[in-house]
């Protein structure tokens, strides 16, 4: 039997509503939060296009969601190019790049569509950090002198959880334009702007960021 199938820009549509109705998230069983129900991105989605209503009274695809549903696919696509000059582009994004640059989608990959405004909120991240990063690159110092402690004032650029180390990742920019990194192992560690202070650990030409001066610190204090 063969599956239905729908137009993408309107599936899509529905994907992007789900997403931001799950709180930019997705959701894959229902669940209650603080008394509210969050149904699964993917039966949302069925329901909308299926249906043209959902068991939600909530849910709302409007005219703005079918406008974003466009330049995803033009985001998705242009990055599927992009890395595929570079080498092998990521399998994820090539599989959902694919089943977007047809007409229609089938039933059986809505919920690989749902994931969709997700993984371009995570690519745009990654842009903005990059954007925010190359900024202070060429003009990045290094700070103190290896052993010493330091007092700085600090702009976050990124974090990023480690599962690895089970620490976070910690990145950003001096009120001098220097570049520091830090690892934290709580949340309360990790300052968003204002002052540290640390023990300068390493300092380190940054070979993903244009061989960038990074400042490596330890033992790191929010004042």
């Amino acid at each position: 039997m063969k599956l239905k199938s729908f137009p993408t820009l309107q599936v899509l549509a529905a994907a992007i509503a789900a997403y931001e109705h799950n709180k930019k998230s997705i959701i894959r069983n229902a669940s209650t939060i603080d008394n509210i129900v969050y149904h699964p991105n993917r039966h949302l989605i069925s329901e909308s296009v299926q249906f043209s209503s959902t068991f939600d009274s909530t849910f709302i695809v409007n005219d703005f969601h079918r406008e974003q549903a466009e330049g995803i696919v033009q985001y998705i696509e242009q990055n599927v190019i992009m890395q595929s000059l570079r080498g092998t582009p990521d399998r994820f994004l090539a599989q959902i790049g694919a089943i977007l640059a047809t007409q229609e989608v089938s039933v059986k990959d809505f919920g690989i569509v749902a994931w969709a405004p997700h993984l371009v909120d995570q690519y745009q991240q990654k842009d903005h950090v990059r954007e925010l990063s190359a900024r202070h690159e060429r003009s990045s110092r290094y700070t103190g002198r290896i052993g010493e402690t330091v007092t700085i004032e600090f702009s976050l650029i990124e974090k990023r959880y480690v599962q690895s180390t089970d620490c976070y990742a910690v990145y950003g920019v001096t009120d001098h334009d220097n570049l520091i990194f830090y690892w934290a192992k709580n949340l309360d560690k990790i300052c968003e702007a204002g002052r540290i202070k640390g023990r300068v650990k390493a300092h380190n030409e940054d070979g993903y960021r244009n061989k960038a001066k990074v400042t490596v610190l330890n033992y790191v204090k929010v004042l």
